[in-house]
């Protein structure tokens, strides 16, 4: 359309709404001018808005954004920048009443008024009157050009044009805005629509009451105020409008919108707010700063807009389907908006801190007040969320339950004073290492320091910032995966904002704190603090006190983490330190000689502390002790008249000679000293004790810790007392003592007593004479403990005890094995569904932890979590005491309580480690325990298949895992049964087959899959941008990697130590799965399909457009060597020798290189290659697919042919050997068939066809014992098999052409299967033979199945032809007449009196099964769904509108249904709630039709389902 010229005053109209800038000449307006301003503008309304309306219709986009750029003198992204210098202004624009602004500041615009404040207008700014400048001078804004300039071209435009123009259309476009927004607030009221974000609900009505509020606010501004304000003229009210008017027919959608609207109207009011500041501002560099951030927070709001807008643009059948946002977009918008608005708030807080300042501090404290309802909900959901980060209490420094101890005010000065400055230095290293023997005080020195740091005050340099003390035996304090938690359960309270990070990561993954540690350092430490918004300098120096990291339990858990934590001060801006205590182990000491010096301290308590500085700290604290000792106890004798107050003859007992005694007994071990001062402490006569303890000092074969310990248990075989008490003091002492000593974890006199079956005061008498070595606390839910663990150490024999305080370990196990069978077993104890919840769907992580611990004592868990444990430390399994045998009292618990431990572990977060402790288990059971070890077999086998979803809902152990588990499986059959609610119709295999497990994590195609060296990890990359780390033993995902592509090749080097990843953005990248982190980067320059390492793991090789090998130095990170080819690589593996490297080539070659000289060394050429070759594992030999359907083997070393395996079907095949090479496997590209070829006997041992389920990854395990593998139907999943179980599967030979079905008797004891060789045969499932072959009157048998009783087998034909046979006697019994097309399905009725079959054409038949007479006939029923018969014996039927029931008669019925299918195919729902969960090979296309669901998974595999009320 062509373009109508503008009317004269445009020109001055537009002139007049400019903002001016700090370059830009201003005005200062007076009260006179403004009032005459706004009359003009008035004046001119009616035409601006004839302009505008003719300039929109007939100028189109390009017009509209060009005039929309000139109205507000902006320029476009890609133009030239302009000129710097101050625009000239006429003098004849100038009024007369104005004074002139000198250039530099853009303080010429009038603050607004609230109240007391004078410059900021929460709810209703007034007008800003900004004067005329010259039309050959216009003035741009250069905050909001700076925003529009960091859009991309399509988001601009979009912006731009739904921009109002001028005072009447902003207006105009908020007031339909707000129209809008009431509509869509009685929409929700009317619907009462709620949404769940993040785990919270959120009331939808009070999100557009909110939305309502801004826009009022917005509305308030005025006409001419609306002008001077980059914000207000900036934003696409037109386009807010449009959206809020969309309609939305869910609530997700309308949640998205409104919410979304909502923070996007906030934000844009909060950034209004800095404006107004930062327009009063001098220029400098502080306000130039605060301007970017400024324009960057803005920008992001109009990025967030854009992208709704374009939806909105989209067809109006697009923009129904589609939400304006995703919920996640809006989350991520949301988290990222406020850290820009922290961003800016703190360049804010670097400007000239005027009276203006505070202003806009309190408005913007207005404006957070009435966002502060939603933010109180939104901090109480906070709370929650980090209320369930899984930490170790005990672990903290001044917990309740823990040992406070402190060195003596004149010992350890000059050490503590070295680790106080270290902490106090701005500069200072990151990690201060304290090491030294066990005993010479390392805790007792980190607990002294961590109470000096708490002693700080608030505002103090230097603070605590969180501490772990390790102790190994202790449960979760000896456990490295609690250390991270820990420790940012801790870093919470001292770091502002890192709450608000952390929670999201809690909620998005519940199950993160058993996840490896380098992911939680990772997720929880790592990405929090660099995503932080917060200067250094506004935080103290937070000191980390990791102390005894050495008693951490798990294999190189101690080096991980000293690994982890070295990379924070290098990647924060948080000013973190550690201190470090632990023995001198040769994996941390290996750790820090990785490290620069320049990051630690290093401080060896032997060799650093001289030994006169110990003895000296010793004599001190010896002698100051016992001085006090002897004061209370002459106190003591003074009250009780035994003692003059002037008589000093009690005094001599402690003097010099003594304490020099005393220091030689203990130097260096401070443990020894603390020991001797406790126990002559704790007696009614000390000086009888210390004389007790110098005894033992001239006895020459006593080491230290006898010494300090013998005279503590001297009590015990007391000469004054009788026989019979001595015996009966020794056996408390060894049923009590022995087992808190060997007690998994502490417990407290309370759980004790629950456990061991004792009163409380009965163990706190026995426990009165041992204060020395134990820890007793007053409160009765505290932990007994030892003080060291040499207490410990010296008790526990695995011999004959010697000493009538020993305590024989086995059999202190075995008490404890049984009391907590006992206590799992009493009436108290374990039950079906132990903490009542609400149904059996219900998610473990919904369970609050209150109820859990209310349900499910300390003594019960702690029972539940270590009884095998201690059954397996017990006595050998051919002892007489053992319980480890047939009907004993572990396999009378596990037959009655299995199901109700595996719900108790699974509600305590611990379900994994069920399979460790029935493993255990089988480990020690004898061989005539054979029912026993049965039972154990099949529980390892229930709890690895139901694993996941026993983690996830813990009550599907009775639902789900009965309904699928194998018929026979031992555990279905003795522990639990099928629900009754639940009538399954459904073909559920009779043992436990070859597949293990199924790992659920991955949300897209798995497109690797590579075992570990030692095969302990399974590792996967999916096209979900991860890497996932699942253990094999238990099936439990520990670790995942993210990054951002695809992976797409995976391999472990030699030392497990490394991951590399081939990406489609042309690189490798390798990364330390013990870490997560990515350490090395190296650019290939081309996609590798092929990724090898050596076999010292320093060299990674990878192909470089398909001809070239790259070979990488993994330590540089460069390139070692380049070896060119002329053909395509198909293969490459390192031999042993690490030197050499072999390839086959696409031009029928093997090639030897020797990577030195970098040059090929040996060639194999004309070689008839097919399909995909492969090298045996040590590299020696070649095989590969050959034209006569051979695979051949060839030694690399000789160029022969060694050996030729005939039999094979295809050429298309991938060979792998493997990782043991015992077996080859022949597998076809499209996944169908695998066949394994014996190395030894050359014969094929297995053919493993999967019908309708191609594989599109496989990875076998190193000792050739499992295979992964992900199918084609749930690319997501990984399945699990046992390749014994395969190779031992019975292999049906007979049919002669392809067999389209196969039906099980109800027993499982035989197989019938129909093919279109026009025959039918039974199998017996047992030995695999054939029994039976019908090949009368088969023309094709398209259907078979069996009667419930198994006595007789129907089939059915492509020719329409039914017949029933008799089992028995093999013979027909029943021809069933009708004039049918091919028969799509027949079954039999519950009785079995009764046949129905239904024909290609949709007709149906009832037969007499008896008498072969027709019952009844129903034409051209159409449905796809199966049919079944009713417990009355009568058919189900279903339509699309409606169910028919046919017995006698035919009676319809409408097809409601409240069943539904879960979003992901997992669950069966009733009314929207979980009600069973359905494992992988059932998950596929479902049918609906009342309480009976109908489901076809992709192995064509159809199951229904009738669900009665629950």
């Amino acid at each position: 359309m062509a373009g109508r010229a503008a009317r004269p005053r445009l020109s001055c109209f537009r002139q007049q709404y400019q903002v001016p800038n700090d370059k830009a000449i201003l005005y200062k307006s007076s009260v006179a001018f403004s009032a005459s301003f706004k009359s003009q503008i008035q004046d001119s309304q009616s035409d601006q808005a004839d302009f505008d309306r003719s300039e929109m219709s007939e100028s189109g986009p390009s017009h509209l954004k060009s005039s929309w750029r000139q109205k507000f003198g902006l320029r476009h992204s890609k133009s030239p920048k302009r000129s710097s210098s101050p625009p000239a202004v006429s003098s004849s624009s100038t009024p007369p009443t104005s004074s002139v602004t000198q250039v530099g500041t853009p303080s010429a615009v009038p603050f607004l008024t609230l109240n007391a404040h004078p410059v900021f207008d929460l709810s209703a700014p007034k007008s800003i009157s900004v004067p005329p400048t010259s039309p050959a001078a216009p003035i741009i804004n250069p905050l909001l050009q700076s925003s529009l300039d960091q859009l991309s071209d399509k988001e601009r435009t979009t912006i731009e044009k739904f921009l109002p123009h001028g005072t009447i259309e902003i207006q105009s476009a908020l007031q339909a805005a707000t129209d809008a927004a009431n509509d869509k607030q009685k929409a929700c009221l009317d619907k009462r629509w709620s949404f769940i974000l993040n785990g919270k609900k959120v009331i939808l009505r009070e999100r557009a009451d909110k939305v309502i509020h801004w826009l009022d606010r917005f509305k308030s501004i005025g006409d001419v105020a609306s002008n001077a304000d980059p914000v207000h003229v900036g934003l696409p009210w037109a386009g807010i409008r449009f959206l809020l008017e969309t309609a939305m027919a869910e609530s997700n959608q309308m949640a998205a919108l409104l919410i979304g609207c909502e923070i996007a109207l906030y934000m844009a009011s909060r950034l209004q707010v800095y404006v107004e500041f930062w327009q009063k501002l001098p220029v400098e560099t502080s306000q130039r700063n605060l301007e970017a951030s400024l324009a960057n927070m803005y920008a992001f709001v109009l990025k967030f807009l854009a992208r709704a807008l374009l939806v909105y643009d989209t067809s109006t059948i697009k923009r129904t389907l589609s939400a304006m946002w995703q919920i996640d977009e809006v989350t991520k918008f949301e988290n990222e908006v406020d850290k820009l608005a922290v961003k800016v708030q703190n360049d804010a807080s670097n400007c000239d801190r005027n009276a203006h300042f505070q202003q806009m501090q309190d408005v913007l404290t207005e404006l957070q007040k009435q966002h502060q309802m939603q933010i109180s909900l939104d901090r109480l959901h906070l709370k929650i969320d980090l209320d369930k980060i899984k930490y170790a209490p005990g672990a903290i420094f001044n917990s309740s339950d823990g040992i406070h101890r402190t060195c003596h005010p004149k010992t350890r000065i000059d050490l503590l004073t070295q680790v106080q400055e270290w902490a106090q230095q701005p500069d200072g290293k990151s990690i201060f290492w304290l090491h030294g023997g066990a005993g010479t005080g390392k805790s007792t020195i980190s607990w002294t320091f961590c109470k000096w740091l708490t002693d700080q005050k608030e505002m103090a340099s230097v603070q605590l910032g969180a501490s772990f003390f390790f102790k190994r035996g202790e449960g979760e304090r000896g456990s490295s995966k609690r250390f991270f938690p820990t420790i940012v359960r801790q870093l919470i309270t001292k770091i502002p904002g890192l709450d608000v990070l952390v929670a999201p990561v809690i909620e998005s993954d519940p199950f993160i704190f058993d996840k490896a540690i380098g992911e939680q350092f990772l997720r929880l430490i790592l990405q929090p603090l660099q995503d932080l918004s917060i200067r250094k300098d506004n935080l103290p120096t937070l000191v980390v006190v990791a102390d005894a990291l050495d008693e951490c339990e798990e294999q190189d858990s101690d080096n991980n983490i000293l690994k982890l934590w070295s990379q924070l001060s290098q990647r924060t801006a948080v000013n973190l330190r550690l201190l470090l205590t632990c023995r001198y182990e040769p994996s941390i000491r290996l750790q820090f000689r990785k490290l620069s010096p320049d990051l630690f301290e290093n401080i060896n308590l032997i060799d650093a502390v001289s030994s006169s500085t110990i003895q000296k700290d010793l004599s001190v604290y010896l002698n100051d002790t016992l001085l006090s000792i002897r004061e209370r106890f002459n106190n003591y004798l003074i009250m009780d008249g035994c003692l003059d107050d002037e008589d000093d003859s009690q005094d001599n007992w402690v003097n010099s000679d003594t304490i020099r005694e005393l220091v030689e007994m203990s130097v260096p071990l401070f443990i020894v000293a603390a020991t001797i001062c406790r126990f002559i402490e704790e007696g009614s006569d000390p000086q009888k004790r210390l004389e007790e303890i110098l005894r033992n000092k001239t006895v020459a074969h006593m080491t230290q810790m006898e010494k300090a310990y013998l005279p503590v248990l001297a009590y015990l075989t007391d000469s004054t007392v009788n026989d019979k008490t001595r015996k009966e003091r020794c056996r408390d002492f060894r049923e009590l003592v022995g087992s808190i000593i060997v007690c998994a974890e502490p417990l407290s006199k309370e759980s004790l007593a629950s456990l061991l079956n004792m009163s409380v005061k009965s163990i706190s008498l026995l426990l009165a004479p041992l204060g020395s070595v134990l820890h007793i606390p007053a409160n009765l839910d505290s932990p007994v403990r030892t003080f060291h663990l040499s207490f410990a150490e010296f008790l526990l024999t695995d011999e004959a005890p010697t000493q009538p305080f020993e305590v024989y370990t086995p059999s202190a196990h075995l008490a404890l094995s049984r009391h907590c069978l006992r206590v799992m077993s009493s009436p108290g104890g374990l039950r079906e569904n132990i903490c009542d919840l609400e149904h059996p769907g219900q998610l473990r992580h919904e369970v609050k932890s209150t109820i859990i611990t209310g349900r499910l004592s300390h003594a019960l868990q702690y029972a539940c979590r270590y009884w095998a444990q201690h059954v397996k430390n017990g006595p050998r399994n051919d002892s007489e005491d053992n319980d480890l045998h047939d009907n004993g009292k572990v396999h009378n618990f596990l037959k009655e309580h299995l199901l109700h431990w595996i719900e108790a572990l699974s509600l305590m977060g611990y379900v994994s480690e069920a399979i460790h402790l029935l493993l255990a288990l089988q480990s020690c059971v004898s061989k005539v325990a054979s029912s026993l070890s049965a039972f154990l077999e099949d529980a390892r086998r229930f709890v690895l298949t139901y694993r996941h979803i026993a983690d996830v809902a813990p009550l599907q152990l009775y639902l789900s895992a009965m309904i699928f588990a194998p018929h026979n499986s031992l555990v279905r059959t003795v522990c639990g049964q099928s629900p009754p609610q639940i009538q399954p119709h459904l073909q559920i295999p009779t043992e436990w087959g070859p597949a293990l497990q199924s790992l659920e994590g991955h949300v897209k195609e798995v497109r690797s899959l590579v075992f570990s060296p030692n095969g302990s990890l399974l590792a996967s990359g999916s096209n979900d941008d991860t890497i996932r780390l699942w253990d094999v033993q238990t099936g439990r995902e520990i670790q995942k990697i993210e990054g951002p592509y695809d992976f797409d090749n995976l391999v472990f080097s030699s030392d497990e130590l490394l991951l590399s990843s081939g990406f489609w953005d042309l690189t490798i990248r390798i990364w330390d799965i013990q870490t997560s982190q990515e350490i090395r980067k190296l650019e290939n320059g081309s996609s590798s399909e092929i990724l090898v390492c050596s076999p010292d793991g320093s060299l990674v090789a990878s192909t470089f457009e398909e001809r070239t090998i790259r070979v990488w130095d993994v330590c540089s990170g460069q390139e070692a060597q380049k070896l060119e080819g002329r053909a395509k690589v198909l293969q490459l593996i390192f031999l042993p020798c690490g030197s050499l490297l072999a390839s086959v080539c696409g031009d029928a070659t093997v090639r030897l290189w020797s990577i030195v000289a970098g040059q090929e060394i040996q060639k194999i050429e004309s070689l008839d290659i097919y399909g995909r070759p492969a090298f045996s594992p040590n590299g020696s030999l070649f095989a590969f697919c050959s034209a006569d359907d051979t695979i051949r083997l060839w030694d690399i070393q000789s160029s022969r042919e060694v050996k030729k395996l005939e039999g094979h079907s295809s050429t298309d095949n991938y060979l792998v050997f493997l990782p043991n090479g015992s077996l080859l496997a022949a597998i076809e590209f499209d996944g169908l068939i695998v066949q394994l070829w014996d190395m030894q006997t050359e014969k094929r041992v297995q053919r493993l066809e999967r019908h309708s389920e191609p594989h599109t990854s496989l990875a076998f395990s190193p000792s050739g014992s499992l295979l992964a593998s992900v199918s084609a139907s749930t690319p997501q999943i990984i399945g699990l098999w046992d390749i014994q179980s395969i190779c031992s599967t019975q292999k049906l030979e007979g049919h002669s052409q392809t067999v389209y079905k196969t039906a099980f008797s109800p027993d499982g004891h035989l197989l019938a299967s129909g093919s279109s060789d026009n025959t039918a045969r039974l199998w017996d499932v047992k030995t695999g033979q054939e029994i039976w072959k019908l090949e009368e009157y088969f023309s094709g048998s398209s259907e078979i199945a069996f009667s419930p009783d198994g006595s007789f087998l129907a089939s059915g034909s492509y020719t329409g032809d039914v017949r029933v046979w008799s089992i028995q006697t093999r013979q027909e019994v029943q021809k069933l007449d009708c004039d049918a097309s091919q028969t799509k399905e027949i079954v039999f009725s519950s009785d079995g009196n009764t046949l129905a079959s239904r024909d290609s054409d949709g007709m149906i038949w009832l037969w007499n099964v008896q008498t072969g007479q027709e019952v009844q006939r129903v034409k051209s029923v159409r449905s796809s769904r199966p049919l079944y018969f009713n417990d009355n014996n009568s058919l189900i039927v279903f339509t699309d509108r409606e169910i028919l029931e046919i017995g006698d008669e035919v009676t319809r019925k409408p097809n409601d249904s409240h069943i539904s299918i879960g979003e992901r195919g997992d669950w069966i729902q009733r009314g929207g709630q979980r009600l069973f969960w359905l494992p992988p090979e059932y998950r596929g296309r479902s049918e609906i039709h009342g309480d009976v669901l109908a489901l076809s998974s992709a192995t064509g595999r159809v199951s229904i389902f009738r669900l009665s009320d629950f």
